[in-house]
């Protein structure tokens, strides 16, 4: 399983447009000067605890700017490089009270548990009161980025208010409020949409937003499409298109892939879902499909060449070409064409970013496409010659371990597994990457018992000292639980099992209270 973050998450696209040719080769930029600190050093971050923060927004009748990362996260670092340096959101932050929770520090993930976040990076607003306006992504240009910002400092109503109200009936958005609910990120919130249809409510926001306001339009409409056809998909009570909303799709979707602007406002949709939603909303060989996927090409060709967007989002126009190759048959060969494509843009986005810092999300954009492509030949050398640069380098040593994997090289992969283990500082990092470890241990050396249960047992006695299973670390500890449980019936390992339940039971015996999921770590059925 790859294990790089995932592609759908988070970059930056910078907005302004350039006249380069999409056919031009791409140039290796001249190289800019190394960074070498993060870039959330430049902001004026709040020095205290969470609660302090909120006590000081309430004191100061300031709205607080919470951000939630981690130092080896490839999309925060794209978001500390572009956004966190801009002198739009420098500005902007004096007038909020900014928080940055490293997902390492102190009750960080209790803080992450407490404020439902899904993954790094999560970028939240609160009122003064503490009462949470938005959720910002971080894939939108630096400028709709500040207007969220200022929408937040006025008196709009928060996308929880504003969604309940249009479900309730409400049939109208003001500009302010369309703009809210169009960047707000949906994907990362876990409670306004969790009782109600999101098709259902992500039609009633498009509907009630101003004509005159195409981008944000579009955003809504193709999150309701996406989730329509997740509907549409379900194994259980599919609910298909009817003729006249595939029609009405594709009119519209080809109308927003004829846009610039609209093409860089939906970026993430156009690069990773474009084919699934050809092959939905046309028919195989037909003229509407052919027509359908020339619109998409000259939109990658024209996001790929244009040197004012973000490097990341220029290499994953490869992704959306691959999936295109491979719309009616997802093992099919990629043509040799696009092959010569992905092995040059690699050479180009290496050379041309020497840059520490901003090398994390490329080298993972990188990673990601190659394995995509099934490419480790070209894969494999390049993570190698990272390790030897990047700062967080045991981030890349379980891509390098499933490329062993593949290869039938499994004592290597798992050696790639436990170094990359050894090398992670911080609780919950290095619960994240003792899970890739003791999974790998699972299925490549499911008789190594001894390995296995010292390994559980220490992650979670380690875990549990340094306060509690929370968040990333109890959901990691969940799927933990389901591949041991099957581990042991496999392998009639059940002894060993119970070896693991009573030393975990011995450690979480200290809390208290006591922990619930440590408690009932392996317990039988």
């Amino acid at each position: 399983m790859n294990r790089l973050i995932p592609m759908v998450i988070a970059a930056l696209l910078f907005s302004s447009c350039s006249s380069k040719r999409a056919d031009d080769p791409l140039p290796v930029v001249a190289p800019p000067i190394a960074v070498e600190t993060d870039p959330v050093d430049g902001i004026k971050w709040f020095a205290g605890t969470v609660d302090e923060a909120f006590a000081a927004a309430a004191d100061s009748g300031k709205p607080i700017y919470l951000y939630w990362g981690a130092e080896w996260c490839p999309p925060c670092h794209a978001i500390s490089a572009t956004v966190f340096k801009s002198p739009e959101f420098i500005e902007r932050s004096q007038l909020f009270v900014p928080v940055y929770l490293d997902g390492d520090k102190e009750n960080a993930q209790a803080a992450g548990e407490r404020f439902g976040v899904r993954g790094y990076p999560t970028m939240i607003v609160f009122d003064s009161s503490g009462v949470e306006l938005t959720r910002i992504p971080g894939g939108i240009d630096l400028e709709a980025y500040a207007n969220v910002l200022d929408l937040t400092l006025s008196n709009t109503s928060s996308a929880s208010q504003l969604t309940a109200a249009l479900m309730g009936g409400d049939t109208q958005l003001s500009p302010a409020e369309c703009t809210l609910l169009a960047y707000n990120s949906w994907d990362q919130d876990t409670s306004i949409l969790a009782d109600l249809d999101r098709a259902d409510a992500f039609r009633r926001m498009h509907s009630a937003c101003p004509p005159d306001m195409p981008a944000e339009r579009s955003i809504l409409y193709l999150a309701w499409l996406d989730n329509a056809l997740m509907a549409a998909e379900a194994e259980e009570d599919p609910v298909p298109l009817s003729a006249e909303q595939r029609a009405e799709a594709l009119t519209l979707l080809r109308s927003v892939l004829a846009e610039e602007d609209l093409v860089k406002a939906n970026v993430f949709s156009i690069l990773f879902k474009g084919a699934r939603i050809t092959a939905a909303l046309t028919d195989k060989g037909s003229a509407e499909r052919t027509e359908l996927m020339q619109d998409y090409d000259r939109a990658f060709n024209a996001l790929r060449s244009d040197e004012s967007v973000y490097m990341r989002e220029r290499i994953y126009t490869l992704v959306g070409k691959m999936r295109f190759e491979r719309i009616d048959n997802e093992e099919a060969e990629l043509s040799e064409d696009l092959k010569r494509e992905i092995r040059s843009t690699s050479a180009w986005a290496d050379e041309s970013t020497p840059s520490v810092y901003e090398r994390q999300p490329i080298i993972n954009a990188l990673a990601n496409v190659l394995n995509e492509a099934g490419m480790d030949d070209v894969a494999k050398p390049l993570l190698l010659a990272e390790l030897d640069r990047s700062k967080q380098a045991y981030y890349f040593m379980p891509e390098i371990a499933d490329i062993e994997k593949r290869a039938g090289n499994t004592e290597l992969a798992i050696g790639w597994l436990q170094k990359a283990y050894d090398a992670t500082r911080g609780p919950a990092t290095r619960f994240q990457w003792g899970y890739y470890y003791l999974s790998g241990l699972l299925e490549m050396a499911p008789g190594d018992a001894e390995r296995i249960r010292d390994t559980t047992v220490g992650m979670i006695r380690e875990l549990h000292e340094s306060g509690g299973f929370y968040q990333r670390p109890k959901r990691q500890l969940s799927s933990l639980e389901e591949e041991l449980l099957a581990w042991g019936e496999a392998n009639g390992t059940g002894s060993v099992l119970e070896e693991i339940r009573q030393a975990v039971l011995s450690i979480c015996a200290s809390a208290v209270p006591i922990d619930k999921s440590c408690q009932t770590f392996l317990e039988p059925a």
